[in-house]
């Protein structure tokens, strides 16, 4: 009986992992690591219609921007928990990305796979910047935060 019993949870893990990780697209990384390098227009409406597609309502809204839950998904060598666009209150258009690793370690995966440096920038804490004006900040609690910003002038749709 335990052991139907056992077989029975390991099956059920084995039919729900395919269905959370199936949510992320296999042009995803693409399309994202192209926003996050600054190499690619974009809009937040773009990004708000494509994570609301693909990874459902937003976790949470704050910071002004909205948090989408991002699991299974691999940026550049680095698995990502959470993606964010701005919201509408918002000056900045921005698109971004958690990562819970340590920003030194994220920094050499997108540099290695990506083909483009990072300097580093003076301040308090970690913060990185590329030619293309990507930005990856480390973390108090060992995550990094990597995104693409331009400030909204009233040029910009």
């Amino acid at each position: 009986m335990k052991r139907i019993a056992c077989s029975t949870v390991v099956m059920a893990a084995f039919v729900l992992a395919p269905a959370h990780a199936a949510k992320i697209p296999s042009h995803f990384s693409d399309q994202l690591e192209a926003a996050l390098s600054c190499r690619s227009e974009w809009s937040p409406a773009y990004w708000h219609s494509y994570f609301g597609t693909y990874l459902g309502a937003p976790l949470r809204r704050w910071g002004n921007a909205d948090w989408y839950d991002a699991q299974g998904a691999e940026l550049a060598g680095n698995a990502t928990t959470e993606v964010f666009v701005n919201d509408d209150a918002s000056t900045a258009l921005m698109v971004g990305a958690l990562i819970p690793a340590k920003v030194e370690g994220v920094r050499q995966q997108i540099e290695q796979r990506l083909g483009y440096a990072f300097v580093a920038l003076p301040g308090p804490y970690p913060r990185y910047l590329s030619k293309f004006g990507s930005v990856l900040v480390g973390l108090s609690n060992e995550q990094t935060k990597w995104y693409c910003a331009r400030w909204n002038l009233g040029n910009r749709p």
